[in-house]
């Protein structure tokens, strides 16, 4: 079963820190739902921690993650970010 997300409805509209992502990956991994549509309508802003943060956190996750409503910039720098994360 699908579970859709609002983001803003859990962490702010601008993500400007890494430890926002594990925030919001924190509420995700607690949704017994495998599938989870995570809709960004609303995100004003989106930074690079963030992005590499969040990149991390979905490949960490057991979870089937998808994004909509994403603007074209912050699927951009998500995409982007997916190798950029060391540790």
């Amino acid at each position: 079963m699908v579970k859709e997300l609002e983001v803003v409805n859990i962490i702010p509209r601008i993500l400007s820190i890494g430890e926002i992502a594990k925030e919001l990956f924190k509420e995700i991994n607690k949704i017994s739902n495998n599938e989870i549509i995570l809709n960004f309508k609303g995100v004003e802003y989106m930074c690079v921690s963030f992005a590499q943060e969040y990149g991390h956190q979905k490949k960490l996750s057991k979870k089937k993650i998808t994004e909509t409503n994403i603007s074209k910039e912050n699927e951009n720098l998500l995409n982007l970010s997916k190798n950029l994360y060391i540790y």
